[in-house]
């Protein structure tokens, strides 16, 4: 459960690139030149990114194969995972610090629904970054889960990652917003996307998933990993045995 913990933060990240990036790029501009891109292109950039991601990462994967060491993967995968949320929120605050100097030089406060004279291509590196995220906590969590919760509990694993998620997300938001209001300050999250303050909640973020990262490093290490299937073995172990019992109470 404590290396569980780390889903909330993560998560949570994944829910904001979902939300508050896909806002922050919709009313960016799209145009290289006189050539006007469609705004699906930030995401195909981003499901590309995954891609080269997960050609890495494989890779990287197969040589801890060859060196007898998978047992260790998804936990480092998982540690990498959390250190791409660190990196993605620090990028996320200085695109978004850029943003909101443009935004006022160009008194566009109050006109939240006119573009922004600043290209979209300046999103790429918080989303490729998401995009490490999400692939390498996408495919490390499930494997460590599987090899390494009791069998007893793998049923309800599938329904925990979303419900932390959203807590996290849910609390997040509102604690930031009253924790920025705090003595008269105006609170970091307003009607529009324009007058708020997201580079400051980015900073937030990256300062958690930092805390994050050692969290995970610290219970990972005092976690006595078991070797992949070992738990699957057991469990068809212990059910031998139930039907044994059943058969003998039978007769």
């Amino acid at each position: 459960m404590p290396i569980r913990i780390t889903s909330v933060i993560c998560g949570l990240i994944t829910s904001v690139g979902n939300t508050y990036f896909v806002e922050q790029a919709n009313h960016m501009n799209y145009k290289i030149g006189k050539l006007k891109l469609p705004n699906s292109v930030i995401l195909v950039f981003y499901e590309i990114s995954k891609s080269l991601i997960k050609l890495i990462f494989t890779a990287i994967g197969r040589c801890l194969r060859g060196a007898h060491k998978e047992k260790y993967a998804p936990s480092i995968g998982i540690a990498l995972a959390t250190i791409f949320s660190v990196l993605c929120c620090i990028t996320a605050s200085g695109i978004e610090t850029r943003r909101i100097h443009v935004i006022r030089s160009h008194g566009l406060l109050d006109k939240p629904e006119d573009k922004i004279p600043l290209s979209v291509f300046v999103l790429l590196p918080q989303y490729f970054l998401l995009a490490g995220l999400d692939w390498l906590y996408e495919n490390n969590v499930t494997p460590f889960l599987t090899d390494q919760s009791p069998p007893s509990m793998k049923k309800y694993l599938v329904y925990l990652s979303p419900g932390l998620s959203g807590v996290g997300s849910v609390l997040s938001v509102y604690v930031v917003g009253k924790v920025s209001e705090k003595g008269g300050k105006r609170n970091w999250f307003q009607y529009t996307l324009n007058q708020s303050r997201l580079d400051r909640y980015y900073s937030v973020l990256a300062v958690l998933s930092a805390a994050n990262f050692i969290w995970f490093v610290f219970w990972a290490v005092l976690f006595p990993l078991r070797e992949p299937g070992s738990n699957d073995e057991k469990a068809a172990e212990n059910d031998e045995e139930k039907a044994r019992n059943n058969d003998g109470n039978e007769e």
